[in-house]
């Protein structure tokens, strides 16, 4: 759960799915716009605080890396699935940009970097399942930033009421339907076709992906398991943090179009 096995499958098919998506990814205004759309927070909040240098840190086909770069930030993207970044070198070659990507899990980034970054950005610390692994993380994202810089993440910020962990599970479960149909896409005689199957566990909710793919008259299946983990409070991220080095923790809300958004804030 939650491995680079599971990403890599992910990655595979959403790779194989691009001509739908990579024609549109910097439109905020299409559906396929949700990096365009995301970009528009990060680089307001990374302006906010004066940061130039930047890790992507989960950063999957390398989207939002593309995106910050145009936007003038230097950016290096990580991520656990080598699938991911194999994709990610491959299209900031195609536009020429010189984004350099990295297979590096959060455990070892601060072997690979050393206080070189003014910012990091990462929209999964929250996904983390174990409390080992998050003090990990977090460590790694200390000695990977420059003393001042920042760690830029979301999941429950500062000003949210408490909730007991079990409560937000059911909250997130009650939430979206067990059952989600994403759609059928065929290309090169390769139909593939993705159910998303929900399961509840005391730590969260899971999402199970099945890619059924029909090639040749043949059916294949293949699954990748995620837990969007909820049960980190924001004692949690701030004591963690604390512990990692960081010298304070906060929320911002960071004003982009008509609406306010909030991310969570570490300072080195």
């Amino acid at each position: 759960m939650n491995t680079s096995q599971d990403w890599d499958v992910i990655w595979k098919w959403q790779w194989f799915r691009r001509p739908l998506w990579q024609p549109h990814f910097r439109d905020p205004g299409h559906p396929e716009g949700k990096p365009a759309r995301a970009n528009a927070i990060w680089a307001a909040a990374l302006r906010q605080f004066g940061a130039h240098r930047v890790l992507d840190c989960n950063c999957g086909l390398g989207l939002r890396s593309i995106l910050l770069q145009e936007d003038g930030f230097s950016v290096v993207g990580t991520d656990q699935s080598p699938e991911a970044i194999q994709h990610a070198r491959d299209l900031a070659q195609a536009d020429d940009l010189p984004i350099e990507f990295f297979n590096c899990p959060w455990q070892v980034l601060g072997d690979r970097f050393t206080a070189e970054f003014d910012a990091i950005i990462n929209d999964a610390f929250s996904w983390t399942v174990s409390r080992m692994d998050l003090r990990f993380a977090a460590h790694n994202f200390a000695s990977a930033l420059k003393p001042g810089g920042v760690l830029m993440f979301t999941g429950v910020d500062q000003w949210m009421a408490p909730v007991e962990p079990d409560v937000m599970v059911d909250q997130i479960w009650n939430s979206a339907p067990r059952f989600q149909f994403r759609g059928e896409f065929e290309q090169d005689g390769i139909d593939s076709t993705l159910l998303v199957v929900r399961d509840k566990q005391e730590i969260g909710v899971v999402e199970n992906y099945l890619f059924l793919t029909r090639e040749n008259g043949e059916s294949h299946l293949e699954t990748a398991e995620v837990c969007n983990s909820v049960h980190w409070t924001w004692e949690d991220y701030q004591h963690i943090c604390h512990e990692a080095g960081f010298v304070r923790v906060e929320s911002v809300r960071i004003p982009v179009g008509q609406r306010m958004h909030t991310l969570n804030i570490a300072h080195r």
